[in-house]
């Protein structure tokens, strides 16, 4: 058996199914020993290499499976990093399998050569380049360990052409050595303190994030807000973990989150922040971030605790774990007067935005699509002013519902994304928002979806330009908008092309009837809605000011 061989063996044995990727010379060996396995695998072989490891990343964060990359070497390598980065910026588990020359010309200035093992080291939770047969074994099973364990990560494995070849003399496995490298018990002071903190907290407001997504706890987490009475606001990443419509839930918190989720952070007495990392997105000016309260942080990645904003006490270690030792010890509490107070903001301060009959503004636009959405169906944004609008707009009840690039904001991420969740969750409806400026970072994806005939919604929202770089020039930049007009195709057109039904609207009337009819549609359709060009999205907190200054219009 040669490394190619042994490699699926063992990929097989981990319960790897699926790879997204594109073959090149330097990973021949791979793909043909792919193929000698039958229909073991699914190969999906998307247009262009930083697709596919959106693709893996989109199929990772809705089936909570590992997502895994079959590239070449050189400009195939090169082109994974930014789905690499958004990955990492996220915590997305990711197997990349990059193709190198053989070991005899590395270093050497050989064709398709580029030293991806070092340029990749920043951007994953590991790299690895094996030079010896014999350790494929070992380093597939430490890859994948690693790349699941813990706080969650892309990690990549170099493949030289000649070690995919050689022989394998010694079928080595590799076991997790004993204890673990994460937290997952806690000394018992820290827990005394958190018990006092909520018995006599009296404005208790829970901060969810992506972590809770990652370790599977929403029902814990949801269950320790109503045992302890406390509202909840979610990041980007948490959006799901608390059901919308749960009278706790205030909604998304920072720089585009509700008036009333901000300002619970700002009065709130205790924060018991869950698998957050504080990002500036979030505590807009730090300084200022939760002036009245103590912040307890339960996170199970060291480098994150008090890295940006102090917490008075740290909990660090697997949700898994903490979350129903909190459970235990949290007091069954009834706080009217701070429940009050919230739904008075709440009602004082709803999302609000314009309406007409004739014309369409993105929030309604974005209100009508999130009303011919099910539960249990996935929304998948790309990254701009859309993005915004779907997080307020279009309520999520279950985690891995809602799928978007937070840390890193990629923008193109979206298109190939849902497509992975759509190979990762075959039997739940994908709906893809995307802005006419992000779908064309990766328009070539439409072959992809065309060839695998993925029954995505692919909802494009046309305001004829990059809107969120137009809305900061017009709040922050004398209205000097520059790079931002769009000379945009015939979507619908271009759908066309590749035999995928497509339609354009333009009023509510219309968007409501081409939704039913899309309903009736099997296989992969598009939808360009035609929005305002003028719309900015509120709330906004602006870049650098307290949470509590938040602009509503």
């Amino acid at each position: 058996m040669n490394g190619s061989q042994w490699t699926w063996t063992i990929l097989k044995s981990l319960n790897i199914e699926t790879v997204f990727g594109i073959p090149g010379g330097a990973i021949l060996p791979l793909v043909d020993a792919m193929a000698m396995q039958g229909d073991a695998f699914t190969f999906i072989v998307t247009r262009h290499e930083a697709a596919a490891v959106h693709a893996a990343d989109g199929y990772a964060r809705a089936s909570g499976r590992i997502g895994v990359v079959l590239v070449t070497s050189g400009p195939g390598g090169t082109n994974v990093l930014t789905g690499l980065s958004t990955a990492m910026a996220d915590s997305v588990p990711l197997l990349v399998l990059i193709g190198q020359v053989p070991t005899t010309l590395i270093g050497t200035d050989a064709f398709q050569e580029a030293d991806l093992f070092t340029m990749t080291m920043s951007v994953v939770k590991h790299s690895w380049r094996i030079t010896d047969p014999n350790r494929i074994g070992p380093t597939l099973d430490e890859a994948v360990h690693t790349a699941t364990h813990g706080r969650p990560g892309p990690v990549v494995v170099e493949f030289p052409k000649d070690v995919q070849l050689a022989e394998v003399r010694e079928f080595l496995r590799w076991a997790p050595p004993e204890g673990n490298a994460w937290p997952t018990s806690i000394p018992p002071l820290p827990w005394a303190r958190v018990r006092s903190l909520m018995r006599f907290s009296r404005r208790p407001v829970i901060y969810l994030g992506g972590g809770v997504t990652a370790s599977d706890t929403a029902p814990a987490a949801r269950g320790l807000a109503e045992r302890l009475d406390a509202p909840v606001v979610s990041t980007l990443m948490g959006l799901g973990v608390m059901p919308h419509q749960h009278p706790l839930f205030l909604g998304m918190v920072g720089m585009h989150g509700t008036w009333t989720a901000n300002h619970a952070i700002q009065d709130a007495d205790l924060i018991l922040a869950l698998g957050v990392r504080f990002d500036d997105r979030v505590t807009g000016r730090v300084a200022e971030f939760a002036p009245n309260a103590k912040i307890v942080h339960a996170e199970i990645d060291p480098a994150e605790i008090s890295k940006i904003v102090h917490c008075d006490v740290a909990l660090n270690g697997d949700l898994r774990v903490i979350l129903p030792k909190l459970m235990r010890i949290a007091p069954k509490a009834k706080h009217r007067a701070w429940r009050r107070q919230l739904d008075a903001w709440r009602s004082e301060h709803p999302l609000r935005y314009r309406t007409s009959l004739t014309s369409l503004t993105a929030p309604q636009a974005l209100e009508i699509i999130g009303q011919h959405l099910a539960p249990d169906h996935i929304v998948v944004t790309e990254v701009g002013q859309h993005q915004m609008w779907a997080a307020l707009y279009i309520p999520r009840s279950m985690p891995r519902r809602f799928i978007s690039s937070g840390g890193l904001g990629t923008m193109g991420y979206g298109f190939p994304a849902a497509m992975g969740a759509q190979v990762g969750c075959p039997q739940q409806r994908v709906c893809l928002i995307a802005g006419d400026g992000s779908i064309q970072m990766n328009l070539q994806e439409f072959a992809t979806l065309a060839q695998y005939r993925l029954p995505i919604w692919t909802i494009i929202m046309n305001n004829a330009g990059h809107g969120m770089v137009r809305q900061w020039q017009d709040l922050f930049h004398g209205e000097r908008r520059h790079g931002v007009l769009l000379e945009n195709p015939d979507f619908v057109k271009l759908a066309a092309a590749f035999q995928i039904p497509g339609f354009s609207v333009g009023s509510a009337p219309a968007l409501a009837e081409a939704l039913e009819t899309m309903s009736t549609l099997e296989g992969p359709v598009l939808l360009e809605v035609f929005v305002g060009q003028d719309d900015h999205v509120f709330p906004m907190v602006p870049s650098g000011q307290p949470l509590s200054m938040v602009l509503e219009e």
